[in-house]
């Protein structure tokens, strides 16, 4: 299971997350194909798997990013280092999803010195079903707003305009800019001092930066922060995809 995949594998390298050369192809940009709800076929007994363009969810919160593996491209196929929310380095094992048919998988973990472990995997969402709930494209304004807490947080409340950052009634002067699809980062005094993070579905993610990030290294697209002083999972009030979720698993058999 996902959440036996924690643990410290050495510092990171660095590698560029998700999908965004996908996720800049245009306004009409499909999410990546494993991006849905899946029904994964293991020896025991089907286990439901729930995936935004760079997040696997747990417990119906978004738990793993997703880094995608240099020279995985193909269209079919991507391999990816796993990193657990809050951490600071990848976990030990690695993941590969493997197009079989329009709506199949293969699902494959990667462990050093273990044995691959595959298992066939079918959706149970469709594919780019209005740009899918849990694809972080096409989402315009959303991630300005009103932002509430759940329990990967420890605030309350966050609202975040063009110009103010309020978390819990307390405001302050903030300035916005656009990383990539999917991220702001937030600036104060000049100083970078957070991303919020489209994490697919119906959540977000503040990612607080410790000292020491430029402005030059909060947009380089070729250096992935990975070390946070904290990660916080929020949640837009008016979502509506934890519903949809929860049906879809619900036709697993």
């Amino acid at each position: 299971m996902m959440r036996r995949w924690i643990g410290n594998a050495g510092r990171a390298t660095v590698l560029c997350m998700g999908l965004t050369a996908l996720a800049l192809g245009g306004a009409q940009a499909e999410s990546p194909f494993h991006t849905g709800v899946w029904q994964v076929n293991e020896p025991t007994g089907p286990r439901g798997l729930v995936v935004s363009d760079w997040l696997i969810f747990e417990n119906g919160l978004p738990a793993l990013w997703l880094y995608r593996k240099a020279g995985t491209n193909d269209q079919n196929q991507f391999d990816f280092l796993v990193r657990r929310m809050g951490q600071s380095t990848y976990a030990p094992v690695q993941v590969r999803v493997y197009r079989t048919g329009e709506n199949e998988m293969k699902y494959t973990t990667f462990i050093k010195d273990q044995e691959p472990v595959e298992h066939p995997a079918e959706r149970l969402s469709i594919p780019n079903f209005k740009n899918s709930c849990l694809s972080v494209e096409n989402k315009g304004e959303r991630l300005f707003g009103t932002w509430e807490g759940t329990s990967g947080s420890t605030l309350k409340r966050l609202r975040l305009s063009k110009d103010k950052l309020t978390i819990d009634g307390e405001s302050r002067a903030v300035e916005i800019t656009p990383v990539r699809v999917g991220r702001l980062g937030i600036v104060e005094n000049g100083q970078p001092i957070a991303f919020l993070t489209d994490a697919g579905g119906d959540y977000a993610v503040l990612q607080w930066f410790k000292p020491g990030v430029t402005p030059a290294t909060m947009v380089d697209p070729k250096k992935e922060i990975l070390d946070f002083a904290r990660e916080e999972i929020v949640r837009w009030p008016r979502g509506t995809c934890d519903r949809q979720i929860a049906s879809r698993l619900k036709a697993m058999k």
